[in-house]
């Protein structure tokens, strides 16, 4: 068994010896296929670098579209607020002139004074017109702003 062993030991020097005598050759083909992967790996390298700062770039663009919305939206928040107020004011005085005491429908002159009793009486526009000889247009301009006055 030692004699089994010894054998087994001289094999796998004399293999070792073997192996690093014998260096392994590269052809002249595989060498050709080294030099076309490390330029390969050389542009790789170049384009991710190119892609890195164009993403940067890109990124930067970003932050500064971002700003600028950011500063648009509350310029229109500001807005928003201005014409809420307003609106609200407006409201406001709308409300204190219905209620107010001398608001009221203005004077009239008798041609209108006119015009609204026949309306009342249930005439329309072109028989109110044809009755007192004005013109349609006029009539239905004083009826409409009665409808609107309060």
């Amino acid at each position: 068994m030692i004699l089994q062993i010894s054998v087994d030991v001289i094999i796998l020097i004399l293999l070792g010896v073997i192996l690093t005598l014998k260096r392994p050759r590269i052809s002249q083909n595989d060498e050709a296929i080294v030099r076309s992967l490390e330029k390969i790996m050389e542009e790789t390298a170049t384009i991710s670098q190119d892609f890195e700062i164009n993403l940067e770039k890109r990124q930067e663009l970003l932050q500064q579209i971002t700003t600028r919305l950011d500063q648009r939206i509350q310029t229109a928040q500001n807005l928003c607020a201005r014409l809420d107020k307003l609106s609200q004011a407006s409201d406001a005085a709308v409300q204190n002139l219905q209620s107010s005491p001398t608001a009221g429908p203005r004077p009239q002159n008798a041609d209108q004074q006119k015009v609204l009793s026949l309306a009342q009486k249930g005439l329309n526009a072109t028989e109110i017109a044809k009755s007192l000889k004005r013109p349609v247009g006029e009539i239905e301009l004083i009826l409409g702003l009665r409808k609107i006055a309060p």
